[in-house]
């Protein structure tokens, strides 16, 4: 990761430079965040993609497109270089470093996926349909299909299963994505 720089932009204009610096042959990484809004007229969620920190990306810049990213109508002033504690960051004060951070943002980033595709679950099983738990306390367990249950404070409607412990079903809640149908 040597050459990189973070590079300010214009408010708002974070995914058109990222795009043109992908067009340039580069790899820019935007820290994104997906966000969801209630839209009254459509009278459903709308999932999107913000930036993470407004106004900043990061890429690996050869010497040669230096000036090409200088000049592209988007970005603001001079790309400044992160040096290799930037990167690495420093262990022996605690602090994080990009790499740190890239991780972190892209596991809040796939959890806000997991979140959306369970918000768009449609549920395909029966009552009394046999499943198998995938994650979980219980993973491997079988489990019957009850119904599923969508309360106020739920992002998402979760499956409502019943699962034998020491002899007697037992429900219990789970998300869409930690079920599935036993195959036949």
């Amino acid at each position: 990761m040597t050459n990189t720089y973070a590079i300010n932009t214009t408010r708002g204009r974070e995914f058109e430079v990222e795009a043109e610096l992908k067009a340039m042959g580069l790899q820019p990484w935007v820290p994104r965040r997906l966000s969801s809004r209630y839209v009254k007229e459509k009278r459903e969620t709308v999932w999107y993609d913000r930036p993470y920190v407004p106004k900043l990306l990061f890429c690996v810049v050869p010497a040669i497109c230096w000036r090409d990213i200088y000049d592209l109508k988007h970005v603001i002033g001079k790309p400044m270089q992160l040096s290799r504690l930037d990167i690495d960051g420093d262990r022996q004060r605690g602090a994080p470093g990009l790499q740190e951070f890239r991780k972190a943002v892209d596991a809040e980033y796939l959890d806000a996926e997991r979140l959306k595709e369970n918000s768009q679950y449609l549920c395909q099983y029966r009552p009394g349909q046999a499943l198998v738990i995938l994650k979980g306390a219980f993973e491997g367990f079988p489990a019957l299909f009850q119904d599923t249950v969508q309360r106020a404070h739920d992002d998402y409607a979760k499956l409502s299963v019943a699962v034998e412990i020491f002899g007697r079903e037992t429900p219990v809640e789970l998300d869409p994505d930690q079920v599935g149908q036993v195959a036949r």
